[in-house]
């Protein structure tokens, strides 16, 4: 069985790793075996009789980015034709594999560099700028272990000495920690009940949740019965704005994207009044509960003195209207994409309608039908 699943892993390597002959420089660039010891996650690594032994460049050591190799060290790798070589880090240890043989290596070998295109953690690595590139040896992609790549992109503890040599430690766990981590918050986010309005978007729902102390995020998707926390922000309500939904936590305003599945800031020191903010492109509109007013995303008065009655978006548009008040100046703005304000009026206005680039509305003192052309 162990002889099947270790033949399972090297036809798994040579599936994601097939093609990469055909896209290096055949350069005469010599390596060696290190003379040195290395460790990896408490893993001594023999490399006399290694198929993929570590080697070494320019006095950096590479390590082989074979199917059990980089998912020991909580790496994740995917290859085809035209994406080339995708690096991932996953924090999920798999088993590790010396690809022990009977054949002894020599103590040098020439390797080629990579030509196709190579992504770590969703940066584009370009491979011919690198002081220590990429690597192709046995026709396995060969991964040096700088500081910039062990320690800045994949978190790895990352220590030389002359006593203990090379010693790489990974912040990974095993997948049966993993999973019975997973199970424990799946028994704590079970406990929230819905507390808010729900929102369906690309067929999943999304609600507040609370447990009767804390208001979270969560994404519903009914078929399966499923229930997932999505943001450990506190949470008591939330607007939807297209494929975003905003909410306020702790005098910041969030939102998440249903797309992309992330959270980002939105405003900072900022308490949105009614749940009145929208969004077109870059801008934001929304409105202040300190004073009523309306405001742009860098915290900026729209029509200062006056406070909003209504905001909302139409097609590539943002509309505002405000109360009467002393110091109002405008009743009525339209804001276009780029942030502009193309259309603005001292009358009180009802029944706005926006059709084809031309507003339309009812002027209250004149009780007339106006049609204004927007400017594109």
């Amino acid at each position: 069985m162990k002889k099947i699943k270790k033949f399972y892993s090297l036809a798994i390597a040579g599936v994601l790793l097939a093609g990469i002959s055909g896209q290096v420089k055949a350069e005469g660039n010599n390596v060696t075996l290190p003379k040195f010891n290395v460790t990896l996650n408490g893993q001594k690594v023999e490399n006399e009789y290694s198929k993929y032994p570590l080697i070494v460049y320019k006095d950096i050591t590479y390590f082989p980015m074979t199917y059990n190799t980089t998912r020991f060290l909580g790496v994740e790798t995917n290859w085809n034709e035209s994406s080339g070589l995708d690096i991932k880090k996953t924090g999920i240890a798999g088993n590790f594999d010396n690809y022990k043989t009977d054949v002894k290596n020599v103590e040098s070998y020439q390797v080629s560099i990579p030509t196709f295109k190579i992504t770590v953690n969703g940066k584009v690595v370009d491979n011919s700028k690198e002081e220590f590139p990429l690597l192709v040896f046995r026709d396995v992609t060969y991964f040096p272990m700088t500081w910039k790549f062990s320690v800045d992109e994949f978190g790895w503890e990352y220590n030389f000495t002359n006593e203990n040599g090379l010693v790489i430690k990974s912040t990974v766990k095993k997948v049966e920690e993993k999973k019975t981590e997973e199970k424990k918050v799946e028994k704590a986010e079970s406990e929230y009940k819905d507390s808010s309005k729900t929102v369906f978007y690309n067929g999943y729902y999304y609600v507040v949740k609370t447990n009767g102390k804390d208001y979270r995020l969560f994404k519903d998707n009914i078929v399966g019965q499923e229930s997932k926390m999505v943001s450990d922000k506190e949470i008591k309500d939330i607007v939807q704005d297209g494929n975003k939904l905003y909410f306020e936590s702790d005098k910041t305003v969030y939102y998440y994207d249903m797309d992309k599945g992330s959270v980002n800031t939105a405003l900072s020191n900022a308490t949105v009044k009614d749940g009145k903010i929208v969004s077109l492109d870059k801008d934001i509109y929304w409105v202040n509960a300190k004073d009523g007013e309306l405001y742009s995303k860098d915290n900026k008065k729209l029509n200062e003195g006056a406070t909003v009655i209504t905001l909302e978006k139409k097609l590539d548009y943002v509309i505002a209207t405000f109360n009467d008040d002393k110091d109002a100046k405008y009743k009525l703005i339209v804001f276009d994409k780029d942030g502009k304000e193309v259309y603005k009026t001292e009358n009180e206005v009802t029944d706005i309608k926006i059709e084809n680039n031309e507003l339309t509305f009812v002027n209250k003192k004149t009780d007339r039908t106006e049609t204004i052309k927007l400017d594109k």
